[in-house]
């Protein structure tokens, strides 16, 4: 009787190919976790981006409202005449409710607060917080052609949360100018 010797390996073909399905199921697992990964990353800095541009169109309305009314007293510590812009909520807010003002637009939030810089005359008080950057001219109290003020803008979308500070000098009506722009770190 002859024998054939491929007729005891009868079941090879079958496990092989059964591994072969499970080596492309794993592989496929593998690269669908980075792929996931990856997408939520992407996720997160485009919602970073976004929570960013917001609080820079904060900032730009801020500005905005500066050009139409820059008057310091309406920006100051003390809550009397503040406006809604004001980083101390003025006289009559509801207790507990977070000053400035919120701009609500189609993919998040911004919080913005304006806060009047009381005129620096020496170096100290110009790395001060509450201080203009800039030093009084000798002889002066206060300056003779400008108002500075210190915008923070916290823009919100989703879990995304970016804050900007601004100082912005007023000169004349209408006239506001940019002294210095940082996103704020926390």
């Amino acid at each position: 009787m002859i024998r054939h010797p491929w007729r005891d390996e009868s079941g090879v073909a079958l496990a092989l190919a059964v591994i072969v399905v499970v080596l492309v199921g794993v592989l496929a697992a593998g690269f669908l976790a980075v792929v996931r990964s990856d997408l939520r990353s992407t996720i997160s800095a485009n919602g970073g981006q976004r929570a960013f541009d917001l609080a820079d169109a904060g900032a730009q309305a801020a500005a905005a409202r500066l050009r139409t009314d820059a008057n310091p007293g309406h920006y100051d510590a003390g809550a009397t005449d503040n406006t809604g812009w004001a980083y101390v909520s003025p006289d009559g807010t509801p207790p507990g409710a977070p000053p400035g003002k919120t701009l609500v637009f189609d993919d998040g939030s911004a919080r913005v607060t304006v806060r009047y810089l009381l005129p620096a005359t020496t170096a100290a008080q110009q790395r001060k917080k509450d201080r203009a950057p800039e030093r009084v001219p000798d002889g002066l109290s206060d300056y003779p052609d400008r108002d500075f003020f210190l915008v923070v803008s916290e823009g919100v979308s989703g879990e995304a949360r970016r804050k900007v500070e601004v100082i912005l000098y007023a000169t004349d009506p209408g006239g506001v100018e940019r002294w210095s722009w940082r996103e704020a770190y926390e």
